[in-house]
């Protein structure tokens, strides 16, 4: 519970100052994008979301690479102004990346964007237990076709909040909302912060033990760390004949940072260190005043150092999309209701995230 109300109190009382134009000026320049926040979108989506935990050895060309177990999933996206919402269900044995013999990963995974027209904000609460080991298969120490470890458990928890500069002419919205249109090529540069939370954890060391040789961590079966500091980057979408769409964005945040770790033996060490970490967005797509189609990226990279001067970690967390969306009339019930959540929001201080 601290960690939630220490994430609520970063949001509510820090970040808003990377934000304090949202409620003073909401217009943009209608000749580089439309806004159709007016409308329902509503369409089918493909999603993969994936997962990973990696441990870098000593030379470095063998690096560990703990993965969730996550088949695609195929559902419904449905929109409206600010609240955006989709629900999907596995397509199990379809998709050729999902198999049994890697195990079974249990997730409670909450990782909401927030894409306003000043401000693109990533939450993070993320909790996977079961992990297998990729690029490894039939390895000679594990049992079948994959190394499993259904007892590794890994959570994030914290906010990468940035300011769009130029929000009045560059649509984050447009690529990754879909309630938006640019038509002509624009870009802004993105400033902001972070605060991040996370933890590893095994029954047993994450290093195995026929592997232990090349690892200086080798012996490590729980690490903690804490990451804050300031957010930097540039996002632009390039726009050929009004409807045909390309979207980059990169950010980069420069973090002093806490790492704990704890042997098997029950020994601890505590480091402090920097550490830049790596958010990164992309989408292609074709946009018109009535319909999108668009695929997308998301990627965020925590760079996690160890005690060992030899050795580091990695959390990487990847979500895939192919989105189709029509926009229609939202009838009466939906826009009241949304209304009403949006009056509820800037009434307890949140409502630069939306505008």
């Amino acid at each position: 519970m601290k960690k939630v109300i220490t994430v609520l109190f970063f949001l509510n009382t820090v970040l808003p100052v990377f934000a304090q134009e949202a409620d003073a000026d909401i217009k943009y320049d209608t000749s580089y994008y439309q806004r159709y926040n007016q409308r329902l979108t509503l369409g089918p989506l493909l999603v993969k979301k994936n997962s990973v935990y990696s441990i870098r050895s000593q030379d470095g060309d063998f690096p560990l690479r703990y993965s969730t177990n996550n088949p695609t999933r195929i559902g419904l996206s449905i929109g409206y102004d600010w609240l955006s919402v989709s629900g999907s269900v596995g397509l199990g044995a379809l998709d050729p990346d999902y198999k049994k013999e890697k195990g079974k990963t249990t997730s409670s995974n909450f990782q909401m964007s927030v894409n306003g027209r000043s401000v693109l904000a990533d939450l993070h609460f993320q909790v996977n237990k079961g992990f297998y080991l990729r690029g490894q298969q039939d390895p000679a120490f594990a049992d079948g076709a994959y190394y499993v470890r259904p007892d590794i458990k890994t959570q994030i928890f914290g906010a990468t909040i940035r300011k769009i500069l130029k929000g009045n002419r560059f649509s984050i919205k447009a690529p990754f909302v879909y309630d938006s249109w640019q038509q002509r090529s624009s870009g802004s540069f993105l400033i902001g912060g972070e605060f991040i939370y996370g933890n590893a954890k095994g029954d047993s060391a994450f290093v195995p033990f026929n592997l232990s040789a090349s690892f200086p961590n080798a012996s490590i079966h729980y690490m903690r760390y804490l990451m804050f500091g300031p957010t930097a980057g540039y996002a632009h979408t390039f726009v050929i004949k009004k409807h045909l769409f390309v979207t980059g964005v990169a950010s980069v945040n420069g973090d002093v940072a806490q790492t704990l770790e704890k042997t098997t033996a029950g020994a601890q060490q505590t480091r402090w260190y920097f550490s830049p970490n790596l958010s990164l967005r992309g989408a292609i797509g074709y946009n018109t005043e009535k319909w999108e189609l668009v695929g997308s990226v998301i990627s965020n990279r925590f760079f996690i150092g160890s005690n060992e001067k030899d050795a580091n970690y990695q959390n990487a967390s990847d979500q895939f999309r192919l989105v189709y969306v029509r926009r229609i009339n939202a009838g009466k019930t939906i826009p009241a209701v949304i209304n009403w959540g949006r009056q509820a929001i800037h009434t307890l201080g949140f409502g630069w995230l939306l505008d």
